[in-house]
């Protein structure tokens, strides 16, 4: 079974695929991802929110600020921009259990 960062590190170029179906792969069935506007329950949803989001991201130019694992924890800070969006600040938590993402919270300012 995969540790906490290696799932991390696997989501991480999941994104950078842009490739919705991909991304989900790491996330538990019956997951949770919380954002300011919205909390998609289940794979399905999170799937769908990626769809319409990862599109955003091509030619992202990412820059880390700060990644810790503790236990089943991952915290993800994070900032870059491409001509789609500009984001000057985000964060991620993710809870990791059994190999897969169980629940992710995201907040960011985004220009």
């Amino acid at each position: 079974m995969r540790n906490p960062q290696d799932v991390f590190e696997s989501h991480m170029k999941a994104v950078d695929t842009l490739d919705p179906a991909k991304v989900a792969e790491d996330y538990t069935h019956d997951a949770l991802f919380i954002t300011p506007d919205r909390t998609y329950k289940g794979i399905d949803e999170i799937f769908d929110f990626y769809r319409d989001f990862l599109p955003n991201f091509k030619d992202f130019n990412f820059k880390t600020t700060k990644q810790e694992t503790n236990d089943n924890v991952v915290y993800f800070v994070w900032h870059g921009k491409n001509e789609h969006i500009n984001v000057q600040l985000a964060t991620d938590t993710y809870i990791i259990e059994n190999g897969k993402i169980k629940q992710h919270t995201f907040a960011g300012i985004i220009i």
